[in-house]
This record gives structure tokens, C-alpha cells and sequence, in this order.
């Protein structure tokens, strides 16, 4: 009863803690100099010392402080956190995770004592010190560990930020960053952060939630990175540089400011190192927050009645309070022992009077209303041109040299032929034969210029516009720009900068136009260390800028360019500059010439210019589409196509918007001048490369698109524009299908293509909804509240950093009587049948986008004070841009103070907090309260709640990631949905954009009636659209139109298959498959698709694009092929799911007989006898042991889900095993995505016999024969035979019925293939596995019953039953696989068979009635190197076996296949060999029988056999012509990689030293990685001299780029000894 009294008590009475905190922080507010709360700490700069920096500081030019402040936090060789942590004291524990760092050391404090103390770091070495989510829970995770031990805190930040990309968004960023400022602000030990180097935004707040906050005299603190703040701010026209000087990073700034508590003596960057002023500053901080808690517990009785309350909740929470926590994540103390005593209440009370301290706001009685003010000028657009001026000119001084573009070069040598050919005199027959020369000088010109145009636009990228409007300028003064100055100019740079130092009135005059690393230059005692080449450049570049500016004021006779003034003043002042005014720039010798000489070539001149002027509007026609996508997106999604009318208006708007005249849709001219260019662009050699090159650096100036969508911006220009254009001037059918035949490695494409075009639909629809029903503070109050009393009305912006505009923007608020603050706050009745009374905050989107201010956080904590003692719960609508940026490093304070008063007001009082998000939720608002732990979150239908605003995001965020109907459905985002309530049509919108999005079923009203009730919602209602799901059954139908899901030979059959039934056919390719032998194969009725991508990962195993091309197309049913998805349950499933009929077994029979484990104990049910083994997945060695006792070594440990030879490995003994099933496990957890193995007998000797069978959905089970396949080289089948030789009558019988068995008790439906093992040794057969799907082996099986096994799965498909097909055999077949292979001897002698990719010269397989060959080779077809090997598949039919074999041999002598290596010499040899054709021998045959075959002549054989190579390298090849320079050519098809992995450095670099046994690089094909070397060209003969070096001058791949034979690679050229 006393305890009852008692709480009810203290809700009277209120927590007067709580109260005396908002006291304190008014106080500091109106006396800040009494902020200094500190004690002198050891190893801190003291206050007259951090005046004068900042003194200092105030008095530099921008370009000297931002060298000042950021160059060493910036500086990416800074060492990383952990190390420096790691020499504070003795490590006892730490962790790592990516870049997450925690530690707990031993640290010595004052007189000897040695405490423990925790430590967390964002670790810049990883990441640059960027956290996810994860990163910031393992945070929180150790907060509470910390806390339990009674271990102080120490943090370390280091960041640019928190991850806000697509990932973080799903999982939960903003809640995460909340949770562990929540725990870092509630923690019961002193914590103390240390800005390191960088601490920006949210990644930094969390871990400044502390008592003391102190930073490293060179780090840097604020909001926001400054060139966020500049794109936030990019009206005003600020360049990043003023905005990081205007709010002040620096240390001392932030001292000055009151935003950190002291500034430590120590830089990593500084020698010798002064290391423990860094300890000092720690230890000395930790025990000055102890001293002062002791001192206020003891001086504050206040703290005992706050510790007694605490107490009372603790040992009688309510069920309200039960519920909330219950449902939340923050920490909580569970436990008598570990609940926190007096001292630990107080630690959280200083922390938040500090943090609160920081936090300035005023009123608009005290705000001192200002005159008209000007704003300043802004600096960004000096910069940006003075930007792209120098790297126009650092191109001009170096320029491209032609001889290292083929393309290029091919142009430059036929412009010059022709020219030559001016002159000559032809005859009537010359010229029929070679053409009239002026006409042929005039296509040559052009053609030239279209090349070289085309090459710059690509080479300069980002800044191909802004360079080709400088282009247009220098060209028109074309003299003036032969006198910018080239590097080779400057042979002695010191000398140069000596004489310009030399003479005083120079000096200043270049220091004032050189750029601020140019002013360094100045000093010649400072470039000792540098390279002459390197000062060279960079002086060249900083003397073409200052030339090329207005007049030198030292110029006392001006000629007729401010450029030739200056330049002969040079000329004059400094004599040891190379070459004069009238110096010629062109050279005769070919290996000289370089871009710039051509584009000045006075016959080219003109035309150049205006060929820059057509690349210039095809640029901003190329911006105007991709800016205007979403005014294509619903056609293109619906119907896979552009209509001539959609095309027509996107072109003659964005031809309007670059010519700048509103007219221009309607001015035929400006569109016929672009049509010309268009159609001569497409003339150019290799113009697909132009488009494709275009896209790739395209996307880095629109990070907002979704990648997939460029790809149908390059269709556009590409195909669909073309096709406009012929239709108009040619009269041809206008094609406006959206199919790209390349698509590049774009994992997912179709699936990912049409989520951004439901993003684009849905972005556009979202905006145009806001804009039909805008609503603001006050119609939230009109519709919601009642008895409306404003709160704290007059609080406002210090704008403590004096931010331009900021404070005009509030004196506009004030003027249009609108609050100058991000917030509105109030108490009201909440409109219901109770009307209870509620304090409001509100988002002001009238006023910075309702950012949320310092103001607005002191708004909050009054409130909630206000709440608090009347007991009221709090509702707000948030709908806010984030911190107040502008206000600095500040307003980062507001998200922890604003976080810390929720926790306490609701576990404190009792009192429920209820935030509804809508519009845009974003930043430090969402990231603080909105998503606070103990918060009740709601959002709006259609509100945009990602962490961090798109306008500070350089990345895609699809809507899954932003959405708040999307992200509903991530665990942990929201307590629910509710309906909008000022866009009643809005869900029904969305729903036709997304049929499948969650929708709401909740009010505002609703939800707050419940909270009220003391209802917490931990599980969200909402609706979801129902999703179409079909039985087996309904989709067994006629088969019409089926998309066949394979590559190579598969597809190859498929097709053929598929016509002979009469079917339309959608085909599925890779990028590399596009050419292949299936696609043409095709006839008018099919369709090819390319699904983009090289690798399987990127193309064929994503699901969800296969499924959206399927759907796109019109398919009713899909074949899997074989391998990829075909034996993937869930990928039937989610076929089945869409209404595709599926042409494979029911899910259950594949989930069943897929799982190894499970296909076992289902042959073991039905007395099929099984290899002795587990029988069952095995967890750990132990178990594992005991089995392989049993059974007896040696054994196989076999992956579950393993196939293809791969997750299996021999155990010899038992010594052997723990390390074997580790790595069996782990290879198939890699793999297949699944570690889980099994045991059986390894049977030394064997045959491997396989059984085709067919059944049909009325239960007819047909076996059609056994086959072969024991000719196997590493587990892969080489041959397959339609019997056996050594399998007895009886045992072939009991296959055949286990398959019927088998088959009919899983109810499979199809064909399907169960494997046996036949032991030689015991005479015994054994079940293996059982695959789901068809074989490539099929056709041995087809060819002796007479059964077409793929039309039979057509039939068996659309629910034809094979009840009357006859099981029969005729004769005997045999199957050999042709691959791309080339046989060769390591060092130790062993044959090595590796992957040959390349193009096929030739290709010829004979026409012979009893041979059918499925083949994917044809002359002049690539093979890809990222498949698998196979070419193609060769069965022969005749009576017998020998008769086969016989003709089978004589067959493959007839065969023709050159330009690649391939197996058929192995082929023949097998074939011709008297053990294989006396058929006693087992699945080891082949390895015996290379061991006893003459390796050389094997070689030699297969090498005759490929031919002469198209891509053979000769010395002639490599040589590049009038240069020492030597070219380093691929010598194959394949992937080039610089680097060994990802994380460790390239190979080589330009300016290497690299010998002949140099690794350069990393080729792989087909899987199979091998280094390059020069060495390795120098086998036949020798290309390469051994006795020398060689200097790496070029490297002309990118890393995981395809190459093809004869490729570029490298330019070396040889050091001279």
C-alpha cells in the first residue's frame, strides 16, 4: 500500500531532476560563459592557446584553411583508430568487425592504479570507418557489456558518416544510429568521445552522446560533410570550401563554440609522436567526470529522490511501462545485481545537462531584427570554372597520343592516304575500282572527325561538355592555343621556378593566379623531393592557367591575345622555358602525333567545331531523356516497347531544350541537323562502343537512376532513335521493341529494370499527389485537435554560425508571420470519445523543410517537461529534411538531447510517446526520435523514410529501401502503417502502380485511441494484395509458347525439340550468348531476350528476371534446361506461383530426391539398396568418425546439395577426416549455399550406370534404359553408352524397377534420371542420387528407344499421358562430348587439360544419317570463357557396340574444328584403345590410360588439329611503329583481372620494373585462373629479349574486364642498360 501511495506521489509531484535539467540549460543559455564546467586535464591545449588557432584561423584565405583543417584528417594515410588505441595501454580483449573496433585495456591512471577501460572506433582502414547497421548494434551490444562490468567508455570517431545506401536503408539504419544513441545517453558509467579524424553526421552523434567530449587537435567535426552541405545549399552558390569555413570543423573552432569540452595535444600525423598527451586526456577526463559526479551526488539531494523513484518503477513497473519496454530494444536491467546505484544516475544526468548545454536557441523578443542584407556572392562557380579550365589545359599540355587508339589511328592512316590521293590523275577504270578521290578525301575527313570527337567525348566524360565548349573557343584561336605550354616544354623545372622566384614582381604575379598546391611551387627549398617529371606537370598546368587568364599586369606591350601577351612575357622573364611563339606543334613522325595536333590541322578545324557543337546537343538531348524517363516508364514496363509518338515527343523536347528555344519541337531544321549527325555518328567504326561507352560514365553523373535503367537509355540511342529515323526518311516500319542484345553485367537486370520502372511510375505519381493536396501544421491541428494552446512560440535559430541565408530566411519567416523554427509545439485535446489532452509536436515544412533546429529540440525538451508534470502522453507528425546543417557541429547535439529526454520521459513517467512520419522523414529527425526504441512509430501511407536524403545520397535508393509501405514489411522498422489522411486516393494509386504493395488498415485515430488505452502494438496489421497461387493441376496444360531457360548445346536441343512440336519459342541468353548457334537457330515467331551478364551469377541463376522476361513475353510454360535452375525447388515454385507451367517434377518430388540425405532414406524405404553410410546429415566430426569406423575407410564425404563432381572429397584414413569434413562443409556452404554432409562407403572400383525414365501426370511410369558413363576425367563424364559391358542381366533388371519405384512413390512427373553405383568388387549396385531434370546424356537413350525424351516432357507437360509408348530397345549408342580444351605438361611433366575460349575458324561436322550432333560451334563463333567447355555432343546409332565405336572414330577424323584447341584427338584415343573397346575396366580408366599414352605426340596431335590460330602473336604484332615501345596482346579469350583479390594491390603499375617473370595479371577462363607473363610468349620463339627490363608506360585494361585474343593489354617499353 506505502509503495502504491508512494508512486502515485511521485506523478503528482513529477521528477524534479527532470526539471531542474531544462533550469540549468536556460541558464547556460542566458550566461554561456559559465559552460566551462571542466577541471584542468593533463594533455590538453590550453584556452589561450585555442584562442590564438582560432584567431589564426579567422585571418586565412578559404584554400589555407581548408589545408589547414581537413588535410590531415582527410589524409587517407592517416593511421587508423585501432592502432593508436592498441598503444594506449595493454589490450586484454578486442574485436573487429569490418570497420567496427572494440577493445577493453588495461590503462594506468594517476598514482599507479590501473583500471579497465572499453574502447569503440570506426575504423577508417575498413570502409573508411563506415558503419551499417550491424555495426552500430555490436556498438550497443557492448555499451551494455561495458555497463554490467562498471567499465568507462572511451569512443573513437572517425567517419565521413553512416552507411545511407540501398542495404543500410533495409536494414533498419535510422533505428540503429537511434538505439545506440539511446544506449550511449542512457549508459551508467562515464563515457568520453574522441573526435579522431573525421566526425561527420550520424555516424559520428552516437558515439558523442558522452559526458566529455574532446578531440585531436587536426580532427574535424560537423553535421554534415561540407560538400553535402554544399549541394543542400547550391542556390546560394557556396562552394564546399566556404561552407566548411563558414560553420568551422576545426578543433578550436568547435571549442570556441562550446561543442566539445577540450582539445588534445596529439596528431598521428606529427613527429616525434606526443602519443600519451592522448592517454593523458583520457585518463584525466574519466576521472574529472568522476570527480564531478561525486561532488554533485553529495551536493544534490535531488539525485537520491530521482535513484528512490527509479527504484520504485524498477520493483513495480505498470503494465504500460511492461508493454512498451517489452516490445522495444533497449537495454534493460534484468536483474537485482546488475541495476544501477545513485552514481550511475547521475553519470546519465551530467551527460544530458552537457549535451543539453550545447544546444542554443533565442526568442524573438531577444532577436534583434535586421536591415535588408545582401548575400554573399558565393565562390562555386569560380571554382567550378576555374576546375574545369585546369583540367581542360592539363589535357592540353599532355594530350593523347593517336598511335595508342587503334580505332583511332585506323582513321588518322586512311585521312592521310586519301589526302595523298588528292593529287593523283585516274582513269576511268582506277576510278570504278578505287573511287573518285575528292569523294573518298571527304568520307576519310569526316569519318576522322567523327572518331576523334567520339574518342574525346568518352575520354573526358563528366567533363566532355564543359570541354567541348572550351574546345569550340581554342580552336577559333587556334594560334593562341599552340602557345599553351606543353610538359615537354619545361625540361628543368627547378631552374625555371628558381628564375621566377628570381624576380619579385613574377612571383607575385603568378602566386595570385596560381592555384593554392600551385602556390607551393614557389618555394624551391620545399620540391627537393619531388620528381621532375611530376613538377613538370603540375608547373606546366599552374603557368597555362595563369596565361591563360586576363592580361599580367607586367605585360607593358599587348598583342593581339591576352594569351600571346603572356606568353612572350614568359618567354622574355624566363629564357629556360623550351620553344617560342612561333614554334611549330606537329611533327612529321606518325608515333608523334597526338590528338591536339590533329584537332588543329587547318583542313579539319572548321568541321571540328562544328562537329562539337553535334555532340554538344546530343549531350543534352542524352540528359534531357534520362531526366524525363518516367515520362516513358508505364509503356515501356507494359508493353516492353516505345511507340513512335512517345519517341518522337522525347526527342523534339530534349532537341527544343538543348538549342534553348521553346519553339524548337516544331523547328524541322534544328531537327534534321541532328538526324544528319546522328546517321554519320552510326557510320563510325564501332559506333555500339560509342553508345556503350557513353552509358558507363553516364551513370556517375545520374547516381539517383537506377543503373538497369541506362541500359535502355543506350537501346534508345542505339536502336530505337535509328529506327525513328529510317521511319521518317526512309518510309521503314518503326521498331520500338525495348530488347537489348547487351545488356554487360548487370546481375538481376529484367527483375531490377522493373522495379525502377515501377519506381519511377510511383516517385512521379507520389509527387504529383503532394502537389494536388499540400497540408500543413495547421490542417493537422484542424483535423486532429481540439482547445489548440501553442508552446514556446518564440523560440528561433541562434544561426550560430552565421550561415548565409540562414538568417535571411528566418527574417522571411517572421515577415510572412510563419514560425521561423522547424517545429510547432503545443497542448490540445486529441479529437476522440475520450479527448484526452496531449502535448503536440509538429513539423513547420513552411520553414526549411522542417528541418529540425536547435530551437526545435529545446521546443521538444520543454514540452516534454510540460507532459511530464501534467501527466500528459505526447503525439507528434514529423515530416522533416533533417538536422538544421546550417547551425554546425550544434545540431547534432539536438538528436542526443532530444533522445535521451524520450527515454527518460517514458521510463521515467510513464508516458507514452506516439510519432506519426509522413512526406519526407529523413536524417537526424528520423535517426533520433522518430525511430527512437521506445517510441511508438507510425508512419503515413507513401511517406519516403530513408536514413539520409536523396540530395545527400550519390547512390540509387530504390523505393523497397525508402518506402514506408515497403520497409513495413522489414522487422523492426515501424509499429505500423496507417492510412494518409489528406490523400484519400492515394493507396488505390499505388496499388495500380505495385499490385503486391502493403497497404494500411489503421487510422491516426486508431492507433492513438490504442496507445491511450495502453495498447502497444508490437506486430503491425496491415494489407497486403493477395497474390495469385496455382495447384499443379491448373497449370497442366496445352503448351503454345514456352521460354526455354539454357545455353550451348542444351538450348541447341531444346529448340530444335520445341519446333518440332509446333511451339513459339522465348529464349533466354547472356551478353556472350547472343551470337551463339541457339539465337540463330530461332525462326520469325520466337523471341530472343538477352538477360544480360557474363557469368552465370550475373545471367542465367537469377531467378526473378527470368520470371519477369517470362511474364513480359507472354510464356504459359518454362523449361529449365539443364543445370542453372533446374533442379532449384524454389525457382519452380515461384514460376509455378506467376501461372507459368513449370516443365520439370511437382516441388515435393524435387525437394525430396534433390536433397541427398532425403533421396537416400526414400530408396532405403523401398529396399533399393543404398551405399553404406550416415544416411543422414552429420553435425559434427565426432559423429562422423564413429560411421566411417563402421563402414570401414575409405570413405566419401559428400555436400548434400552437391552435384557436378563438386562438394566431395575421398578420406584415406582416419587421421585424415576432421580436416576433410571442415573443408567439405565449408566448400559446400560456399557453393551451394548449404554446409550440411553425409558419409558413405567409397567404393574403389566401379561403373557408373544410370536409368532414364518418363512419367505422366496420370501415373504411367516408363523406363526407357540404362546408361554408362564410367569414362569420367575428374568426376566429369567424357562418354556415355546406351549399356554395359560389365553390368550382369539380373542387376540391370533391378535398376530398372528401382527407378519405377522410385518414381512412383514421389509422384514424379516428367524425365527424370536415377544414378546407380555398380562395385565391381562385391558384384552389388547401389543407389546414388536421382536427378530432377534431363540429362546431357539424353540422346544416347532417345536414339536407342525411339523416344523423343524433350518432346515427351512437352506432352507430358500439357497432360498427354505416355501410357501407350512402348518401352523398347534397337541397337546401341554412344555419346562423346567435344570441348574446348588444350592439352598441357606442367613443369613436373603432368598433363594439364586447360579451357581454350576463343573463335572457332572453322567448323564442320558431317551429315551422316546414323550421327546426330547437337552442337554449339560454327565458324566464326566466340567461345565464352565463362561457361563450361562443352562444343558439342556426337551420338552414333548402329547395331552393336563395336560397329558403333568403329564409326564413331571414323566420324570424328571427318570432323573439322579449328582456331581452338578441343579434345576429339583424347576422344579417338579412348575410342581406338583395346581396353575401352574390350569394355573390362572402371571409372578410373582414363587416368590409366594417359599414364600409358605417349603425351607428346597427344599434344602434338591436338595442336595439329586446332590449326592455325587468328589470334597466333608474332613479333611484327607487338611492335609499335617509330617508338621503342613493345605492346603486351592477350593471348586468349578471357577475364583479365590487375590484382589478385579485391583487396590487395595490382600486379603491376605504370613506372614498374618488371622482368619476364613479372606476374602482370591474372587471365581466367571457364574458372580457371592463370598468371601472365612476358615469359609465357616466348615458348615457340621469342618475342621478348630475356636480358633486359622493361618499363610499364601503359595499362590499358580495367580490372574484371573481358578480353579477347589480341587485345591490349599493356605498353612496356625496354630499359636502356
Amino acid at each position: 500500500m506505502f509503495i502504491l501511495e508512494t508512486l502515485q506521489k511521485q506523478l503528482i509531484e513529477g521528477d524534479r531532476l527532470f526539471l531542474i535539467a531544462e533550469n540549468l540549460a536556460k541558464d547556460f543559455s542566458l550566461f554561456p560563459q559559465q559552460s566551462r564546467e571542466t577541471e584542468p586535464v593533463p594533455g590538453l591545449l590550453s584556452d589561450s592557446v585555442i584562442r590564438g588557432e582560432i584567431e589564426s584561423l579567422s585571418k586565412i584565405d578559404i584554400d589555407s584553411y581548408i589545408q589547414r583543417v581537413l588535410a590531415n584528417a582527410e589524409d587517407q594515410s592517416r593511421i587508423a583508430a585501432p592502432k593508436i588505441i592498441r598503444q594506449l595501454g595493454r589490450v586484454l580483449e578486442e574485436k573487429s568487425l569490418g570497420p567496427y573496433y572494440q577493445a577493453i585495456l588495461d590503462l594506468a591512471f594517476p598514482e599507479g592504479e590501473t583500471r579497465r577501460v572499453g574502447f569503440m572506433a570506426q575504423d577508417r582502414s575498413k570502409d573508411l570507418g563506415v558503419w551499417m547497421p550491424e555495426h552500430h548494434l555490436e556498438a550497443a551490444k557492448f555499451v551494455e557489456i561495458c555497463s554490467t562490468q562498471s567499465i568507462p567508455i572511451v569512443t573513437f570517431m572517425d567517419t565521413p558518416g553512416a552507411d545511407a545506401k540501398q542495404e543500410a536503408n533495409e536494414q533498419n539504419q535510422a533505428h540503429s544510429i537511434s538505439r545506440l544513441i539511446a544506449e550511449m545517453s542512457n549508459v551508467d558509467v562515464p563515457n568520453i568521445g574522441v573526435i579522431y579524424g573525421l566526425g561527420y553526421s550520424g555516424g559520428a552523434i552516437p558515439l558523442a552522446s558522452s559526458n566529455t567530449i574532446l578531440s585531436l587537435k587536426d580532427a574535424v567535426f560537423s553535421t554534415i560533410q561540407p560538400g553535402a552541405l554544399a549541394n543542400i545549399v547550391r542556390r546560394l552558390n557556396l562552394s564546399w570550401q566556404e561552407c566548411a569555413q563558414y560553420v568551422g570543423l576545426s578543433a578550436y573552432e568547435l571549442y570556441g563554440q562550446g561543442n566539445i569540452d577540450g582539445v588534445v595535444d596529439y596528431s598521428p600525423a606529427e613527429k616525434p609522436s606526443t602519443l600519451d598527451n592522448l592517454r593523458l586526456a583520457i585518463v584525466g577526463s574519466i576521472s574529472n567526470v568522476e570527480g564531478r559526479v561525486k561532488e554533485f551526488v553529495s551536493e544534490n539531494p535531488y539525485i537520491l529522490d530521482h535513484y528512490r523513484q527509479s527504484l520504485t518503477r524498477y520493483l513495480n513497473p505498470s503494465k504500460s511501462l511492461l508493454a512498451m519496454q517489452t516490445s522495444a530494444s533497449l537495454k534493460l536491467t534484468k536483474n537485482p545485481t546488475e541495476y544501477l546505484n545513485v552514481f550511475g544516475v547521475a553519470y546519465r544526468y551530467l551527460r544530458y545537462l552537457q549535451v543539453r548545454k550545447r544546444i542554443k536557441a533565442t526568442s524573438t523578443s531577444q532577436y534583434g531584427r535586421l536591415a535588408a542584407l545582401e548575400l554573399p556572392a558565393g565562390d562555386l562557380k569560380r571554382r567550378t570554372d576555374l576546375e574545369r579550365r585546369q583540367k581542360f589545359l592539363s589535357w592540353i599540355q599532355d594530350p593523347d597520343k593517336v598511335i595508342y587508339d587503334d580505332t583511332l589511328l585506323k582513321a588518322w592512316r586512311n585521312y592521310q592516304d586519301k589526302k595523298q590521293a588528292l593529287n593523283e590523275d585516274r582513269g576511268r577504270i582506277k576510278l570504278l575500282i578505287f573511287g573518285e578521290p575528292r569523294q573518298n578525301y571527304e568520307t576519310a575527313r569526316f569519318e576522322l572527325i567523327s572518331c576523334l570527337l567520339a574518342f574525346l567525348y568518352n575520354r573526358w566524360k563528366n567533363e566532355a561538355s564543359s570541354n567541348l565548349e572550351v574546345l569550340i573557343n581554342y580552336l577559333r584561336n587556334f594560334e593562341d592555343t599552340k602557345l599553351i605550354l606543353k610538359v615537354s616544354d619545361i625540361e628543368n623545372p627547378i631552374e625555371v621556378i628558381k628564375s621566377i622566384c628570381a624576380q619579385d614582381d613574377l612571383r607575385e604575379e603568378l602566386r595570385e593566379r596560381f592555384s593554392y598546391q600551385g602556390r607551393a611551387l614557389l618555394n624551391p627549398e620545399d620540391l627537393e623531393d619531388r620528381g621532375e617529371n611530376q613538377l613538370a606537370k603540375q608547373l606546366a598546368s599552374e603557368l597555362n592557367v595563369a596565361i591563360t587568364g586576363s592580361v599580367f599586369s607586367l605585360v607593358s606591350n599587348e598583342l593581339q591575345s591576352s594569351i600571346q601577351s603572356n606568353r612572350a612575357l614568359l618567354n622574355e622573364r624566363v629564357p629556360h622555358l623550351v620553344g617560342s611563339i612561333d614554334e611549330a606543334t606537329k611533327g612529321e613522325d606518325e608515333s608523334a602525333v597526338n590528338v591536339l595536333d590533329v584537332l588543329l590541322d587547318e583542313e579539319l578545324r572548321e568541321d571540328i567545331v562544328a562537329e562539337c557543337r553535334n555532340l554538344l546537343i546530343f549531350d543534352s538531348v542524352y540528359n534531357q531523356v534520362v531526366a524525363n524517363l518516367d515520362d516513358i516508364a508505364s509503356e515501356a514496363q507494359s508493353a516492353q516497347s516505345l511507340s513512335k509518338e512517345a519517341l518522337a515527343q522525347l526527342i523534339r523536347s530534349a532537341v527544343a531544350e538543348s538549342e534553348g528555344d521553346d519553339q524548337a519541337p516544331n523547328n524541322s531544321s534544328a531537327l534534321a541537323h541532328f538526324f544528319d549527325w546522328y546517321e554519320r555518328l552510326l557510320k563510325m567504326p564501332k559506333a555500339s562502343l560509342f553508345f556503350t561507352g557513353v552509358e558507363e560514365w553516364k551513370k556517375a553523373n545520374f547516381p539517383h537512376i537506377a543503373d538497369a535503367l541506362f541500359v535502355v537509355v543506350t537501346h534508345i540511342f542505339q536502336n530505337l532513335v535509328t529506327s525513328y529515323i529510317q521511319s521518317e526518311r526512309e518510309n521503314k516500319v518503326y521498331q520500338g521493341r525495348i530488347a537489348p542484345r547487351l545488356i554487360g553485367r548487370r546481375k538481376d537486370f529484367w527483375n531490377r529494370l522493373n522495379i525502377a520502372y515501377s519506381d519511377l511510375l510511383m516517385q512521379k505519381r507520389l509527387v504529383e499527389e503532394r502537389r494536388r493536396n499540400p497540408f500543413s501544421y495547421k490542417d493537422i491541428i484542424d483535423r486532429y485537435f481540439d482547445n489548440w494552446e501553442d508552446r514556446y512560440e518564440d523560440l528561433l535559430s541562434t544561426d550560430p554560425c552565421s550561415f548565409p541565408g540562414f538568417r535571411q530566411s528566418i527574417e522571411s519567416a517572421l515577415n510572412k508571420e510563419v514560425p521561423p523554427c522547424g517545429v510547432v509545439a503545443g497542448i490540445a485535446d486529441f479529437k476522440s470519445s475520450k479527448n484526452v489532452k496531449v502535448g503536440v509536436l509538429l513539423s513547420n515544412v513552411s520553414f526549411q523543410a522542417g528541418s529540425f533546429d536547435m530551437a526545435s529540440a529545446e521546443k521538444f525538451c520543454k514540452l516534454l517537461v510540460e507532459c511530464a508534470e501534467q501527466h500528459m502522453p505526447v503525439v507528434c507528425f514529423i515530416s522533416s529534411g533533417g538536422m538544421q546543417t546550417k547551425e554546425g557541429a550544434g545540431a547534432l547535439f539536438s538528436m542526443a538531447a532530444v533522445n535521451d529526454r524520450i527515454t527518460r520521459f517514458v521510463r521515467d513517467h510513464d508516458l507514452p510517446v506516439i510519432v506519426f512520419g509522413y512526406g519526407d522523414c529523413t536524417g537526424g529527425a528520423q535517426a533520433s526520435f522518430v525511430t527512437h526504441p521506445l517510441v511508438q512509430t507510425y508512419y503515413f501511407s507513401g511517406t519516403n523514410m530513408p536514413f539520409a536524403g536523396q540530395i545527400v545520397v550519390p547512390s540509387n535508393l530504390p523505393l523497397k529501401s525508402t518506402l514506408s509501405n515497403y520497409l513495413f514489411l522489414n522487422k523492426g522498422s515501424m509499429q505500423g502503417l496507417v492510412e494518409h489522411p489528406f490523400q484519400d486516393g492515394l493507396d488505390e494509386v499505388m496499388r495500380q502502380i505495385d499490385p503486391t504493395i502493403p497497404l494500411p488498415s489503421e487510422s491516426v485515430e486508431t492507433v492513438v485511441e490504442k496507445v491511450l488505452s495502453g495498447g502497444v502494438a508490437e506486430f503491425r496489421p496491415v494489407v497486403v494484395a493477395h497474390q495469385n497461387r496455382y495447384t499443379d493441376a491448373e497449370l497442366i496444360r496445352p503448351t503454345k509458347r514456352v521460354l526455354i531457360h539454357g545455353r550451348g548445346c542444351t538450348a541447341v536441343k531444346l529448340i530444335t525439340a520445341a519446333h518440332n512440336m509446333g511451339l513459339e519459342i522465348v529464349l533466354v541468353q547472356s551478353d556472350p550468348d547472343m551470337q551463339s548457334v541457339a539465337v540463330d537457330l530461332l525462326n520469325e515467331e520466337d523471341t530472343v531476350v538477352c538477360i544480360g551478364g557474363n557469368t552465370p551469377d550475373e545471367s542465367y541463376l537469377n531467378a526473378l528476371s527470368v520470371l519477369n522476361v517470362a511474364e513480359n513475353e507472354g510464356t504459359d510454360s518454362l523449361h529449365p534446361g539443364i543445370g542453372f535452375l533446374s533442379e532449384n525447388s524454389s525457382f519452380a515454385e515461384l514460376i509455378r506461383s506467376h501461372g507459368i507451367n513449370f516443365i520439370g517434377p511437382p516441388v515435393s518430388s524435387m525437394e525430396t530426391m534433390g536433397n541427398k540425405s532425403n533421396a537416400i532414406n526414400t530408396a532405403m524405404s523401398l529396399a533399393v539398396p543404398v551405399v553404406p553410410g550416415s544416411h543422414g546429415i552429420l553435425t559434427s566430426v565426432e559423429k562422423a568418425s564413429e560411421v566411417a569406423n563402421r563402414i570401414g575407410y575409405p570413405v566419401l564425404i559428400k555436400a548434400v546439395h552437391g552435384g557436378g563432381g563438386k562438394g566431395i572429397q575421398v578420406v584415406e584414413e582416419e587421421a585424415e577426416l576432421f580436416e576433410l569434413f571442415h573443408r567439405v562443409a565449408a566448400e559446400a556452404r560456399s557453393a551451394f549455399g548449404n554446409g550440411d554432409v553425409y558419409i558413405e562407403k567409397y567404393v574403389t572400383s566401379l561403373r557408373h550406370i544410370e536409368v532414364q525414365l518418363l512419367r505422366d501426370t496420370q501415373g504411367s511410369t516408363k523406363v526407357l534404359g540404362i546408361r554408362d558413363c564410367s569414362v569420367q576425367r575428374d568426376k566429369q563424364k567424357v562418354l556415355e553408352e546406351s549399356g554395359s559391358t560389365m553390368l550382369p542381366a539380373h542387376l540391370e533388371e533391378s535398376v530398372i524397377q528401382s527407378t519405377r519405384k522410385i518414381a512412383d512413390e514421389v509422384g514424379y512427373i516428367g524425365a527424370g534420371t536415377v544414378e546407380f553405383i555398380y562395385d565391381l568388387k562385391s558384384e552389388a549396385i547401389y543407389f546414388m542420387e536421382m536427378n530432377t531434370r534431363l540429362q546431357v546424356e539424353h540422346p544416347v537413350t532417345e536414339l536407342v528407344s525411339g523416344v523423343e525424351i524433350v518432346g515427351e516432357q512437352f506432352r507430358i507437360a500439357s497432360g498427354q499421358s505416355i501410357a501407350d509408348l512402348q518401352e523398347k530397345q534397337k541397337g546401341y549408342a554412344i555419346e562423346v562430348r567435344v570441348t574446348a580444351e588444350l592439352i598441357e605438361k606442367d613443369s613436373e611433366g603432368s598433363l594439364n587439360f586447360k579451357p581454350q575460349p576463343g573463335r572457332i575458324s572453322d567448323c564442320n561436322f558431317p551429315d551422316q544419317k546414323n550421327i546426330q550432333v547437337i552442337s554449339t560451334a560454327g565458324a566464326g563463333k566466340e567461345v565464352s570463357p565463362y561457361y563450361d567447355s562443352l562444343l558439342a555432343q556426337v551420338i552414333v546409332h548402329s547395331d552393336t557396340r563395336e560397329n558403333a565405336i568403329v564409326e564413331l572414330i571414323d566420324y570424328l577424323e571427318r570432323v573439322r574444328l579449328t582456331g581452338i584447341s578441343t579434345n576429339i584427338p583424347l576422344l579417338k584415343l579412348v575410342l581406338k584403345d583395346k581396353v575401352f573397346r574390350d569394355g573390362n575396366y572402371d571409372t578410373g580408366y582414363l587416368l590409366e590410360l594417359l599414364e600409358r599414352t605417349d603425351v607428346e605426340e597427344l599434344i602434338s596431335e591436338t595442336v595439329d588439329a586446332a590449326g592455325a590460330s587468328e589470334s597466333a602473336i608474332g613479333s611484327e604484332n607487338i611492335v609499335i611503329e617509330g617508338t621503342n615501345e613493345l605492346k603486351v596482346l592477350s593471348p586468349s579469350s578471357a577475364i583479365f583481372y590487375s590484382t589478385p583479390s579485391p583487396s590487395e594491390p595490382d600486379y603491376i603499375n605504370v613506372g614498374d620494373r618488371i622482368e619476364l617473370q613479372t606476374t602482370l595479371c591474372q587471365l581466367e577462363a571457364m574458372k580457371i585462373f592463370s598468371p601472365l607473363k612476358l615469359g609465357d610468349f616466348n615458348q615457340g620463339s621469342q618475342l621478348y629479349d630475356p636480358s633486359v627490363e622493361y618499363e610499364v608506360t601503359r595499362i590499358n585494361i580495367r580490372s574484371g574486364q573481358q578480353v579477347n585474343p589480341g587485345d591490349l593489354l599493356f605498353v612496356i617499353r625496354p630499359i636502356e642498360q
